[in-house]
This record gives structure tokens, C-alpha cells and sequence, in this order.
């Protein structure tokens, strides 16, 4: 069975291909072939329809799929944003469940150091996701600090996290050091083979990156989001080495 996928340009062509990848790993869906390009993707599967959809049911980066000419649409989103808060400044939730997608997790543990007001739990929880959420404020799981977390060290598979950027501090050099003492907290409570996926701020990409060089956490996907205006943020994705 051969299906016809259009994907969202949101992020870019790579993370909008890497997803419907990974979905497809995870799944363990028969697939013969896959084709990806610039908002678009083939697949050729040998299992029914049933089980295809439900692998695009859960993508974030999917439009639709057209398959023996009939046109589908995922559902999830839906559900997903009836409940969780969409207003500005919290995270987008369809880039929540696009980050969660991006770590290749389909149990848990995952956590989320700066839950805020939990979208990111929430969507790990329409899931299936095993999800803990952390923050300074109450309406968290745990009260705690993101740069001394409660966690047994080597028990996470997943970090998932919209850190602060510029809302709470206001100097480049103040949220640099932040970001820089997170992800060496972070690094000592994953298991190997662990992951780090998180938005930060454009003009502190190249620092957090050369940060993680240092700390062997491996970089395999960079998005950008175009929030507005000359405002724009990353999805960056770290993986921990296994050694």
C-alpha cells in the first residue's frame, strides 16, 4: 500500500522528515520504502490502513495522507489542544507533542524542568507517556530547582523543556549561564542512550551547542520558529552518548 504524506513546513523540512521517521521506528511498522522531501513524503508500507494512520494520528508535522485517492487528517491535535492552554506566552502545544515525538519515547520516565503551566506533561499524557513536570511554582508535580533536580541520576529517558527566554531573565549573559548550568544538571539525570529536546533563543544556539559538544551530548536535529517579527527560537535535540 502506497500513501501520499503532506507535512507541515513548521521548523523545517528535516524535523518534519525525522518525525514521521521515528513515529514509523517506533510503531514497527512494515515499511519498504520511504521518500521525504520539502512538505511532502511517500511511504509504501505492506501493513493495512488502520495501523498507517495510527502512526500519523500522532504526528505533529502531518497535514494529511492520501491513500487509493482518499484523504485523511490526524485527530490527535484536536484532542490536544481541547486540552491544554494555546494562549501566548505558553509553549505551542503542537510544538510540544512535535519535541515529545523527537525523543523516540513511548513510555517514559520524561520530565519537564520548567513545566510552567504543564502543556508538555499534559500532551505526554494523551500519550500514554509516563511524564513528571517541575518547576519553582506550585502548580507543578514538584517544587524544584532545574539546576538541582530531585532525581535518582541515570533514571530518565527523556528531557522535554521550554527553559525561559527573556521572560524572567532579562540579560543575555544571566540566561546564557542558565541554559549552561541546566545542561549539566541535566546530563547526570539521564540513562544512556538518553535524550534532550528544548527550545532556546536563537542568539544562544552556538553556545548551547558548543555546551553540549563538551558534555558529549550529540546534537541530531536543529529547528527554527519564526515566533514573529525578527523573534525567533529553536528545537534542538541532544542525544547522550552510551558510552
Amino acid at each position: 500500500m502506497g500513501a501520499f504524506i503532506k507535512l507541515k513546513r513548521l521548523m523545517g523540512i528535516e524535523l518534519a522528515c525525522l518525525e514521521l521517521r521515528t513515529l514509523i521506528r517506533l510503531s514497527g511498522l512494515n515499511v519498504s520504502n520511504i521518500e521525504c522531501g520539502d512538505g511532502w513524503a511517500k511511504v509504501n508500507t505492506s501493513d493495512g490502513l488502520e495501523q498507517l494512520l495510527s502512526v500519523i494520528n500522532r504526528a505533529a508535522l502531518v497535514k494529511e495522507i492520501t491513500i487509493n485517492g482518499v484523504k485523511y487528517k490526524p485527530t490527535l491535535i484536536k484532542a490536544v489542544l481541547s486540552s491544554v492552554r494555546k494562549d501566548s506566552p505558553h509553549l505551542n502545544p503542537l510544538h510540544a507533542l512535535l519535541m515529545i515525538n523527537l525523543t523516540g519515547v513511548t513510555e517514559g520516565p520524561i520530565i519537564d524542568p520548567f513545566v510552567g503551566v504543564g502543556t508538555i506533561p499534559k500532551i505526554a499524557e494523551e500519550l500514554g507517556i509516563r511524564a513528571i513536570g517541575c518547576d519553582i511554582k506550585s502548580v507543578s508535580d514538584l517544587i524544584c530547582n532545574a539546576l538541582m533536580m530531585p532525581i535518582r541520576p541515570h533514571s530518565i529517558k527523556a528531557i522535554v523543556t521550554d527553559p525561559p527566554f527573556n521572560r524572567v531573565f532579562r540579560t543575555e549573559s544571566r540566561l546564557s549561564s542558565l541554559y549552561i548550568k541546566f545542561l549539566e544538571s541535566a546530563i547526570e539525570l539521564l540513562a544512556k542512550g538518553g535524550s534532550i529536546v528544548m527550545t532556546l533563543p536563537s542568539y544562544l544556539l552556538d553556545v548551547v551547542i558548543d555546551e553540549a559538544a563538551s558534555l558529549n551530548l550529540n546534537a541530531y536535529c536543529i529547528g527554527v520558529d519564526h515566533v514573529h517579527g525578527a523573534l525567533s527560537r529553536f528545537i534542538l535535540c541532544l542525544s547522550k552518548d552510551d558510552n
